[in-house]
């Protein structure tokens, strides 16, 4: 399983994604592992800091060090046998840690050998001096977190139904592509293949698999895959939206389907690029600040949306073609 950070690419081959099975998997449990990870790592994902505190002091202090070979950095991969169960199956988090407190140190032991051939690396060697108390103290930190953010993934319903209902217009519309162009600041697709920055880069091919897309509450840059499984691939990104829900405001109902498909924020931008403008004026015509318009305007370039030419000291942003057959196709 490899969770993705900062430095190269892992690249995920699909090809043509009308021939790809995509499905949407509400499965909490990479939730919890993504919380986790941002309130007990090194590294922050852009969860708030009233949420990481919540969740640190749900964590007694030894669970809490059982995470640490999950967050070294540099690193990426975890062994398969305490990595999530498919989120095809939506195993409940209580059954997922039932599985980590039943599984044997020696089959542990055994899977770093086949993870890490000679032996494992220096964040998992105090793993294998003590498997069996790592699963437990490991187990009873995921049972922790999952008790706080209980009630948060409650609330996120309406969020995580808006998601399921935003992949499913891009399918039938035929443009997932947009939705896997802007699943994550640091993944990209193009050409068929889904560009993922990973401190322990790989190459995968989807070769028939389902693609599963999982929505989680976590912070923006927070990023968990699986691709090398035989029966499905995953990818658990941040559910569009999540920072109205670390902030408790509603979710407003969406408008109309080009919102669904890009969110509230990049529909408006391309709802009011009806000629080139520059950044100054989108900011104006929106009420976003310049880094904010900044920001969508990387991703809409990266889903090949619209483009930006310097004239001048100015920078204009116009809609390429395919962004004109995407607001024709769904609608101002």
């Amino acid at each position: 399983m490899t969770s993705a950070t900062e430095q190269d690419a892992t690249e995920l081959h699909i090809g043509r994604l009308g021939d790809a099975t995509v499905r949407v998997s509400l499965d909490p449990y990479l939730s919890v592992l993504a919380l986790t990870t941002d309130a007990l790592g090194g590294r922050r994902r852009g969860a708030p800091e009233s949420w990481r505190k919540h969740i640190r002091a749900a964590v007694s202090p030894a669970h809490a060090q059982a995470v640490w070979p999950l967050v070294a950095p540099g690193h990426s991969v975890m062994p398969d046998s305490v990595s999530p169960l498919s989120p095809v199956l939506e195993t409940s988090v209580d059954d997922q840690v039932e599985r980590l407190r039943g599984l044997s140190p020696d089959d542990l032991l055994a899977d770093l050998d086949v993870v890490f051939g000679s032996g494992p690396p220096r964040h998992w060697r105090a793993v294998a001096r003590q498997p069996g108390q790592w699963l437990r103290a490991y187990a009873g930190a995921m049972s922790q977190v999952w008790a706080a953010i209980r009630p948060a993934w409650r609330d996120a319903r309406p969020l995580l139904d808006r998601e399921v209902a935003r992949v499913g217009a891009a399918a039938v519309r035929g443009r997932l592509d947009v939705v896997l162009g802007g699943i994550h600041p640091n993944g990209r697709f193009e050409d068929g293949v889904l560009k993922i920055r990973d401190p322990e880069p790989a190459r995968f091919d989807l070769a028939g698999r389902p693609l599963v897309l999982v929505p989680m509450i976590s912070g923006g840059d927070a990023l968990i895959c699986c691709l090398d499984r035989p029966d499905a691939v995953w990818l658990g990104y941040p559910v569009p939206g999540v920072g109205r829900l670390f902030r408790g405001a509603p979710t407003p109902p969406h408008d109309n389907e080009l919102e669904l498909l890009l969110g509230p924020v990049r529909a408006q931008l391309l709802s009011v690029l009806t000629r080139p403008t520059t950044m100054g004026e989108l900011a104006t015509l929106t009420s976003l600040t310049p880094s904010a318009i900044t920001y969508h305007c990387e991703r809409l370039g990266a889903a090949g949306l619209v483009r930006r030419e310097r004239h001048g000291r100015e920078v204009r942003v116009s809609l390429t073609p395919r962004a004109e057959q995407l607001t024709e196709l769904f609608g101002r």
